[in-house]
């Protein structure tokens, strides 16, 4: 999907590229991953100037290391917080028809975090849709000061939550809610508004003209189905932008997949490698069912499998039918899933097993020969 995501920028040939947040999934991404993102980003900043947004998945600390490092190369801006305009809050891009484009990003707000610029003792204490209001209003002033109507295009770009946006149900929670949301009618006025944060593509809620870009790939079952893309904009002053939703053919499809053996293996080619939960309708248990399922999608991924079975094998159990019978042991409650699910090696794990359910019950640490061994003194002719 980058490599994708490379080629419509080369093919394009845009003035401008904005990143709207969670460029990673985790505030500690792995150093593979630092490595990729970084990478992707260069190469997008050798086509025109990036610009990245710390989203609510990202580190703010991290970003600041990033920028700095960026210090003599500023085809990539990372912007950590919102800055007051004051404080170079609004940046200013050259197009290649001699036009400017006016940008105003707006990172993720958390709640219990205050901005310098923006806060003062008497809005310490505000609602949050308040908090965020007040940082729209700033930034959409310092769009309008000193703006030229005849060559400025007016952008928004932010990783908010606008009351009213549909979810995919794979956003994190506890910053979707109404407690984290703003309003559309606060937005800033401007030409156009790209968002991040909602992993649905969808138009930003409300009159703004503008759009969630989206996850860029499927991360949750709630997105199966999703159509992923990025956002051609092409604006000029004083004049509706052009919005083209470029869709994306990349990345392995999430699939939820039901019905039986013979439908599921029929539907083989179809599903190729996607990334599957099955349901299986079957008349009776089947104890290899996973092997099973498996063995007829051998491209793809099988996340879980969930049985439908007409006779689950299930009954009462009475004082009546368990007279003269004992109920079996652990051991051999596990001995039967080792043979059941043909465990290589079962004899041995059995042993183990056994032993370790032994230590617990006599309060002892377990004892094991390969231990022993390893920690015997060597013979005399082996020093």
């Amino acid at each position: 999907v980058i490599a994708e995501i490379l080629d419509v920028a080369r093919h394009q040939g845009p003035d401008l590229i904005l990143h709207t947040g969670d460029l990673f999934d985790v505030v500690r991404p792995a150093y593979s991953d630092i490595h990729r993102g970084l990478d992707a980003l260069n190469e997008l900043g050798a086509i025109a100037p990036v610009v990245v947004i710390c989203g609510n998945h990202d580190s703010a600390q991290l970003f600041q290391v990033f920028q700095r490092l960026q210090s003599r190369n500023r085809t990539v801006t990372f912007v950590d917080r919102a800055r007051p305009p004051s404080d170079g809050g609004i940046l200013d891009y050259e197009t290649a028809k001699g036009e400017r484009i006016r940008l105003a990003p707006l990172p993720f707000v958390h709640q219990n975090r205050l901005i310098d610029g923006f806060d003062t003792p008497e809005t310490w204490n505000a609602e949050y849709v308040e908090h965020v209001r007040k940082i729209e209003y700033v930034l959409g002033q310092g769009l309008t000061d000193g703006a030229d109507p005849s060559r400025d295009i007016r952008i928004f770009a932010a990783h908010l939550h606008v009351g009213g946006a549909t979810y995919s149900g794979s956003e994190r929670g506890i910053h979707v809610t109404d407690a984290y949301a703003t309003r559309a009618e606060h937005l800033p006025i401007v030409d156009y508004a790209a968002f991040g944060h909602i992993h649905k593509p969808q138009r930003v809620p409300g009159t703004t003209v503008g759009r969630y870009a989206g996850s860029p790939i499927q991360l949750d079952m709630g997105e199966e189905g999703e159509q992923k893309q990025v956002v051609l904009v092409e604006a000029s002053p004083g004049r509706p932008p052009e919005i083209i939703e470029h869709p994306l053919k990349g990345g392995r499809q999430l699939r939820r997949v039901s019905g039986s053996l013979e439908q599921i293996a029929s539907q083989r080619e179809r599903i190729g490698n996607a990334l599957c939960v099955v349901t299986v309708n079957t008349p009776v248990s089947i104890p290899d069912l996973s092997r099973q399922v498996r063995d007829l999608l051998p491209e793809a991924t099988i996340l879980d499998v969930h049985e439908l079975a007409e006779v689950q094998g299930i009954s009462v159990v009475t004082r009546e039918s368990l007279a003269g019978r004992r109920e079996p042991t652990t051991v051999e409650l596990f001995s039967e899933y080792l043979v059941a699910n043909k465990i290589t090696g079962a004899t041995k794990a059995l042993d183990v097993f056994s032993e370790l359910l032994n230590s617990v019950t006599e309060f002892r640490v377990p004892e094991f020969a390969e231990e022993s061994a390893l920690s015997a003194p060597l013979p005399a002719e082996a020093n």
